[in-house]
């Protein structure tokens, strides 16, 4: 239970790492202006060379890092190399050195209150304490120095009104320290309770899984074998007098009931998953699905292992097409399925009236829990469950990391 809640505890970090870098990468842009117009406004001409350089420095900081908050990490092969953590901190390092740096090549103290704008930024980079007061020392050593430096240069104010200045100062970066402390802890009673959640919602699964193979063991070895020797006997029957429309009708009966019998022992607990894998399965499914419904379900698998996720991802597909059955109204459905970097990709798309986001919480609250339930499942196992834009129908992808 530790361990699963240290590993959501880091998920939980790093989604909330990545938005606050990229609300950090849009509020760098204001600080940006801020530096550009007191550099105009404040700044004699003669200072203009080194602080340009400088600025442009930072404007080119600026940039990349909002080009890198909104490009996918994975794509540009950061977050595999670990290199993504870090990235927020080197940023925030280039704003105390650069807004440092124009403070001690100015002649004006305007730089130790941009310095201070900072501050409300550098809280939400990361959840890390450590990382948090390692950034905030260097605020704090940059202010005093900028301070220093304007006391000695200008004599505009007085050692006390530095010392309040600098007092004022620290206490904000305590504060900021302690916001992020509790942020850290709040994160991580919240992964602890996801972990939790995971874990139970695993184990009602993982009990309703052996239930569906019960029942399905239950119809197959009992009702089922009963039809089918009531169905053989009627045979031998038929053969002594085959005129009797009687006995045709009753084995056109009881092949109909075998073969619901069967496909409801293959809904609840298909042999073919374990036997030879979620590929030959859902293709199996998406057959079943055409032959009751009417429905022309077009497949592209290529799905050529095994894995722990097989179970899920052949639920989802099942509850999916049932739900196209049911409510969709269509004439055709495509399901695709394969594997796109160490994701188990399942696509299910139709031509009918269309669901979306808003008509599964509208069902949800009606009582139908069935897709919800699946959903809920695929997001404990790492993965996504995202109704996509269609022209018309549904479509629907999900997306569950393979599990090593």
């Amino acid at each position: 239970m530790a361990l699963a809640s240290d590993v959501e505890f880091e998920r939980v970090r790093r989604n909330h790492q990545l938005r606050s870098y990229r609300v950090v990468a849009v509020l760098r842009i204001g600080v940006l202006a801020f530096v550009i117009g007191a550099m105009v406004v404040a700044a004699p001409r003669y200072e203009w060379g080194s602080q340009i350089a400088l600025v442009s420095l930072y404007g080119f900081a600026t940039v990349s890092a909002l080009v890198l908050a909104f490009t996918r990490f994975d794509r540009l092969g950061i977050a595999r190399f670990g290199v993504g953590r870090m990235e927020p901190f080197a940023f925030t390092a280039i704003d105390v050195i650069v807004l440092t740096a124009l403070q001690l090549i100015s002649s004006d103290g305007i730089y130790p209150l941009l310095i201070m704008i900072l501050l409300p930024v550098l809280v939400g980079v990361d959840m890390s304490t450590r990382r948090a007061a390692v950034i905030l020392s260097f605020t704090v050593v940059g202010f005093a120095l900028a301070g220093i430096q304007d006391h000695l240069q200008k004599r505009a104010i007085g050692w006390p009104d530095t010392a309040f200045l600098f007092g004022l100062y620290a206490f904000m970066c305590v504060a900021a320290l302690v916001a992020v402390r509790i942020e850290e802890r709040h994160a991580r009673s919240i992964a602890g309770l996801s972990a939790l959640r995971e874990e139970l919602l695993a184990q009602t699964m993982t009990a309703s899984e052996v239930l569906q193979r019960r029942i399905s063991e239950s119809i197959h070895d009992g009702p089922l074998q009963d039809v089918l020797v009531a169905r053989q006997e009627l045979i031998e029957l038929q053969l002594e007098d085959p005129d009797d429309d009687r006995v045709t009708r009753a084995l056109t009966g009881l092949q109909s009931a075998s073969d619901r019998l069967r496909q409801a022992t293959f809904e609840l607990h298909p042999a073919v998953l374990e036997q030879v894998g979620l590929g030959a399965a859902v293709e199996q499914l998406a057959g079943f699905t055409a032959k009751r419904s009417g429905i022309e379900v077009t497949t592209d698998i290529d799905y050529p292992i095994r894995n722990a996720v097989d179970p899920i991802v052949f639920g989802v597909a099942r509850e999916l097409l049932s739900n196209v059955v049911r409510h969709a109204r269509a004439t055709n459905a495509w399901v695709t399925l394969g594997i796109t970097d160490d994701m188990c990709v399942l696509n299910v798309a139709d031509d009918g009236v269309g669901v979306n986001s808003d008509t599964m919480a509208r069902r949800l609250g009606e009582g139908h829990i069935g897709l919800a339930s699946h959903r809920a499942r695929v997001e404990a196992a790492g993965g996504a469950f995202v109704f996509l834009e269609a022209a018309n129908g549904t479509r629907v992808c999900v997306q569950v990391p393979l599990k090593n």
